[in-house]
């Protein structure tokens, strides 16, 4: 984990997101020094708040759960803005199979009951002003077809939090939503975010950029 939130670190400056000494790089060993001390104070700071390791993993655990909410709305993103991409694996039914895993997905954040679910909201959201400092930084370029293309994501956490608070008591919730009910709700919402977070998305520079290859690295034409 220290090595892998190092590289995020690091590419999260190269990025343009962070001060431009967590971008250096030791001339010797070829690691991301700066990284890694941001890496060990905010590992401090969080013990600090949960006040034990036990807790401080089921947060990280279930944060964790997030990143797999981006996969499938990504990848059907890309087969909806980029159908000429090349794939050397194509995979039938993955629309099902997508929409199935973000449900999946928001039924694991789901279970991991109240008041947890907010607090990790608590936890992203105290990261968007250091996003917005950037932006602000690099004179808001991109930033409104970014802010409207995570508008779905930003949405998604609150209300799942909502939810998680005026579900079963099964879950900590406040027992407004009966067990069997609450999971149906929330598997909706799922899907509703789904839709929404393809929909969303665009064709990005990166994609007009790229250029394609086949399984022996030539170039598509």
């Amino acid at each position: 984990y220290t090595a892998t939130t190092a590289r995020m670190i690091y590419g999260i400056q190269r990025n343009g997101s962070l001060p431009a000494m967590f971008g250096h790089v030791h001339p010797k060993f070829g690691i991301p020094r700066p990284a890694m001390w941001l890496n060990l104070a905010v590992s401090f700071i969080f013990l600090f708040f949960f006040r034990g390791w036990g807790t401080l993993a089921a947060v990280i655990s279930v944060a964790t759960i997030i990143s797999y909410l981006t996969g499938p709305v990504s990848v059907m993103a890309l087969r909806r803005t980029a159908p000429e991409l090349y794939r050397p694996l194509r995979i039938r039914g993955l629309s099902v199979l997508a929409a199935l895993a973000f449900i999946f997905a928001t039924e694991l954040l789901y279970w991991a009951k109240w008041p947890r679910t907010g607090e990790i909201m608590l936890l992203i959201v105290a990261a968007l002003p250091i996003y917005i400092y950037y932006q602000a930084k690099q004179g808001w370029k991109g930033f409104s077809r970014h802010f409207f293309g995570s508008l779905w994501l930003l949405c998604f956490l609150p209300v799942l939090a909502a939810v998680s608070w005026a579900g079963s008591d099964r879950f900590g919730g406040q027992g407004y939503l009966p067990y069997g009910e609450d999971l149906a709700v929330v598997a909706v919402i799922g899907l509703v975010f789904f839709l929404w977070g393809v929909s969303a998305g665009w064709r990005t520079p990166a994609v007009e950029k790229a250029r394609f290859h086949d399984d022996d690295g030539q170039p598509l034409t």
